[in-house]
């Protein structure tokens, strides 16, 4: 399936929304506060070689917590391949047992190529270690494309909180992510590393860098390449302009066997602390 910049990021610990995992050991057991937690409204433009147009986006997205779940919203319009479509993600995130946590995702497109008619995403994270500062992710998910194209997939990744060993505010993570193609059965691979300096409400530089294969991806106007190899470069730099607001700048750099894109994102977001 075609690779969502904006989206790529986010999922470095969720399935759609929010930001890097807050290790347990720094989490209360006190009601957290309710209703709107963050807000984030972003543009991007991506330039794209062997002549295919630029790609154009908008997006909003959302927290907003009540009781022990935490949802996010996501809405994106985007012009790619010369194709315009528009995306609505909804994502629930419960804390289910001390450790334990859920996350379930569901998103539609509005019947552009590039966007599932249909995408399911569902993960279990469970935090563990003496210092409580390593969290493992496990994951599923289906992808339903508006043409014959089906994705099923399986993940497993790791977070480590590493502030209690290197006396700094440091976050690793990796993933691998097991796919499954049809028609045509394709197996495919993929991996990722990223690497996060920084604080929450202070500034924060993510660097990822993501290999593999792809089982399928839609060129627009009913074209589409299968079983391929790409790679994804991020930097991620957000800052606070103040306590509860700042700005985030995403650089990505992806590329495959038929073209590469280059691009950036920049987003406004407001938080309630």
């Amino acid at each position: 399936m075609i690779p969502n910049p904006s989206m790529t990021v986010a999922v470095l610990a969720l399935a759609l929304l929010g930001g890097l995992p807050r290790p347990v050991r720094a989490q209360s057991d006190a009601p957290a506060d309710q209703g709107l937690r963050q807000l984030q409204v972003a543009v991007g433009h991506y330039n794209l070689s062997q002549g295919y147009a630029s790609w154009q986006e908008a997006s909003v997205r959302g927290l907003y917590r009540q009781g022990k779940h935490l949802w996010g919203l996501e809405m994106m319009h985007a012009d790619r391949f010369n194709e315009r479509g528009t995306f609505v993600g909804l994502q629930d995130r419960v804390h289910v047992a001390p450790r334990w946590d859920i996350s379930l995702a569901y998103g539609v497109g509005d019947g552009a190529p590039w966007l599932p008619r249909d995408r399911v995403d569902g993960f279990v994270h469970h935090t563990w270690g003496e210092q409580l500062n390593w969290v493992t992710n496990v994951g599923l998910g289906y992808y339903k494309a508006p043409d014959q194209h089906r994705d099923r997939w399986g993940s497993i990744g790791l977070t480590a909180w590493l502030e209690p060993y290197l006396k700094g505010p440091w976050i690793a993570q990796g993933e691998v992510r097991w796919s499954q193609s049809d028609p045509g059965s394709v197996d495919t691979r993929q991996y990722f590393l990223a690497l996060t300096w920084g604080r929450h409400g202070q500034t924060q530089i993510t660097g990822r860098h993501g290999w593999g294969r792809e089982g399928w991806q839609s060129l627009g106007d009913a074209r589409s390449i299968v079983d391929f190899a790409s790679r994804q470069d991020t930097l991620i730099v957000q800052h606070w302009m103040a306590r509860d607001w700042g700005i985030k700048v995403v650089a990505d750099h992806y590329r495959n066997d038929q073209y590469r894109r280059q691009g950036l994102n920049l987003a406004w977001f407001k938080e309630w602390p």
